[in-house]
């Protein structure tokens, strides 16, 4: 894994498009993003308050920082424990440029958040579908077409996010999932129940973190042994 530069903490919206090549009329789509993001900050907790002086950082970048492994012609992208809409919302702002037809759900199952991500949907014209549900409990007609990155950030360790994939409808083609300091120590207990190709990419946001590029997850047989 190269390390790549880091995105200084001092990162301001204006500077978003030369670092990730997004257009005027989708830094005007991340600013009311923001702005809703800090305006329902102060009935229910989507953030952590510590982060809120470093939102462009923190959060906005951390999620496009994404778009570097997207193509552009994605269909579907579905963000499952989506909380306050990262990196759900960024990357719905970003592929509507690449691929207006494309659709980003979100799956987050506390009621509150599910309502906010709906209002950002609404306010920032976007092509997002909510769904106000546990990930487990999804049935085959909550996604029916092909999911072609499933992305995650801050929801659970590595084995439990291949568990939750596991139990999408529709299995996704790939997955990204932002990981922080503890991703080998991850890796290593995941390994011991799945059989996966995966690519580890420097994160632009954090010294210590990355993104888990993963294409493929099988689940090891009970039955193979060591000596198998």
């Amino acid at each position: 894994m190269a390390q790549t530069w880091l995105i200084p903490e001092t990162v301001t919206p204006d500077d978003l498009p030369g670092l990730f090549n997004v257009s005027r009329e989708s830094l005007e789509k991340l600013r009311l993003y923001v702005a809703e993001l800090l305006h329902w900050q102060a009935r229910i907790n989507l953030i952590a308050p510590s982060t809120i002086d470093q939102v462009w950082h923190r959060h906005i970048c951390d999620g496009l920082q994404l778009c570097d492994h997207l193509k552009g012609t994605e269909s579907l992208i579905v963000d499952i424990g989506s909380g306050a809409g990262i990196p759900g919302v960024p990357l719905a702002i970003w592929l509507a440029e690449k691929n207006p037809a494309a659709q980003v759900v979100m799956i987050e199952s506390n009621t509150k958040k599910a309502a906010f991500l709906k209002q950002v949907g609404r306010v920032c014209s976007l092509n997002t579908r909510i769904i106000n549900a546990r990930v487990e409990l999804l049935g085959k007609s909550d996604l029916q077409q092909v999911v072609d990155v499933c992305v995650a950030r801050a929801l659970a360790p590595l084995p439990g996010l291949l568990e939750l994939t596991a139990q999408l409808p529709v299995h996704p083609q790939r997955m990204l999932f932002l990981k922080g300091q503890d991703v080998d120590a991850e890796l290593t207990e995941a390994t011991k129940c799945w059989n996966i190709s995966v690519c580890k990419h420097s994160s632009r946001t954090q010294k210590n973190g990355c993104i888990l590029e993963i294409h493929e997850a099988e689940r090891v047989s009970k039955n193979t042994t060591a000596s198998d």
